[in-house]
């Protein structure tokens, strides 16, 4: 925190009963986010939490109340929260793009091989009772499948529409 500021100007604006705050500095901003070391923290301690009943509303989801597309919502919206308190601009430089690229890939590449591996176990697209795995595994995996293909995507929208494109859809 800096010392205040100590001239003539703003000596009148502190005496002013209209302005409570006047004589304290704001708090220094970062590409629209304002730096706080309690948000900083406070993000810290939350996102693995966060990221644990993500995970959680994922797995358990296929038995009761949640599922994938809540679970992955719930990991990106922690992702969400690192960028609001660190700033958009230095996550997705944090974030990488292949990762998150290859998040989504995974994620479609997982629910394509168990929808159309059926078909090679002689049942039809996404029949899952033909597979040597229990039907909740094999529902589990497709959770799975559909939460990092929802949380690839939900990260990729907020982080890099948030930070903006430059020219020629260049992200900046």
């Amino acid at each position: 925190m800096s010392p205040p500021n100590t001239d003539d100007s703003t000596a009148s604006t502190a005496a002013d009963p209209t302005s409570v705050h006047a004589d304290r500095t704001p708090a220094s901003t970062q590409g629209g986010v304002t730096e706080s070391p309690v948000v900083k923290t406070a993000s810290r301690t939350v996102t693995p939490f966060v990221v644990a009943f993500g995970i959680y509303l994922t797995l358990f989801g296929t038995s009761l109340p949640g599922g994938a597309f809540q679970g992955g919502v719930i990991i990106a919206s922690a992702v969400t929260l690192i960028a609001m308190a660190f700033g958009f601009g230095p996550t997705q430089q944090w974030l990488s793009a292949p990762a998150l690229a290859g998040l989504f890939v995974l994620g479609a590449t997982i629910f394509g091989v168990v929808a159309f591996g059926a078909i090679l176990y002689g049942g039809a697209v996404l029949e899952l009772f033909v597979f040597p795995l229990s039907v909740e595994d094999m529902v589990k995996l497709v959770e799975v499948a559909i939460a990092a293909l929802v949380t690839g995507v939900i990260i990729g929208l907020i982080i890099w529409l948030a930070d903006g494109f430059g020219e020629g859809g260049e992200s900046i």
